[in-house]
């Protein structure tokens, strides 16, 4: 294997989690988009406009109705990423129960995107608390990772500057969908 190369196996979330009680790896392609920096892709797929609007639509009544409570909401959790190695941005997210760590790296030839998630309990309660999520979490993920080409699509719109992409041929033979037809 080539140095500097990320696989599931070499991925910096199980680095720290070699030993993990919940693991998940997703690969979606990229769809075109041309960014090497596994922080801007990390930061896509865990943003705020990245989320579906339902979620979003959810979360507003959960803060109404904590408000109408006379209480405060908890704020929006921002994960950013901690740390970049070669292709592959770190997520810690660490609380008293669970440690979390999330990789995100562009595999080689940058048409693949790799979020490894690895997840351990430091007690029963951190258990039951991760014990939901963990039913949907790589279908989660995967949907987050899979609107990502279309947030940068987006912020590159937005900011004004060109948006950067592969040609469609290069994305269908990512794809393992060449331009050749087999006979049958």
């Amino acid at each position: 294997m080539t140095e500097g190369h990320t696989t599931a196996s070499t991925s910096l979330a199980l680095r720290d989690i070699p030993v993990p009680d919940y693991c998940d790896v997703v690969i979606v392609p990229t769809r075109g988009v041309d960014e090497t920096d596994p922080r801007v892709w990390a930061e896509a797929i865990f943003s705020h406009e990245n989320t579906p609007l339902g979620r979003r639509g959810l979360l507003a009544l959960r803060d109404e109705a904590v408000r109408l409570l006379d209480m405060v909401p908890p704020p929006a959790k921002e994960y950013l990423a901690d740390e970049v190695v070669g292709s592959e941005a770190l997520i810690r997210d660490d609380d008293e129960d669970l440690q979390v760590r999330i990789g995100v790296a562009l595999l080689p030839g940058g048409q693949l995107l790799q979020v490894t998630t690895a997840v351990k309990y430091r007690s029963i309660r951190g258990r039951l608390k991760y014990g939901p999520r963990r039913l949907m979490h790589a279908a989660a993920v995967n949907t987050l990772a899979r609107r990502s080409p279309t947030t940068l699509r987006r912020r590159a719109l937005t900011s004004g500057r060109p948006v950067r992409s592969v040609g469609s041929q290069a994305v269908r033979k990512a794809l393992g969908r060449g331009t050749e037809h087999p006979s049958r």
